[in-house]
């Protein structure tokens, strides 16, 4: 499936919110609660936060981010 370029950064952005809430949040829940009875579900909680909070930001701030990077890129 090939991805149109208008929707590079939101993909993107869906992408890396989608890992890395995931990852970030299990890691804080892991430290900060231990993996005591309920674990899952409040991981599952705080990650679901995360992407609903991180997925719709990345998919705003990606696209500027990439034409910043890609104008000052020595390519």
């Amino acid at each position: 499936m090939k991805i149109p370029p208008r929707f590079i950064g939101l993909a993107i952005g869906a992408v890396s919110g989608t890992i890395s809430s995931t990852l970030m949040t299990f890691i804080g829940v892991a430290m900060n609660y231990g993996f005591h009875p309920g674990f899952l579900v409040i991981w599952l909680k705080a990650a679901a936060i995360g992407y609903l909070i991180g997925v719709p930001l990345l998919m705003l701030i990606v696209p500027y981010i990439q034409r910043f990077v890609l104008r000052h890129a020595a390519v």
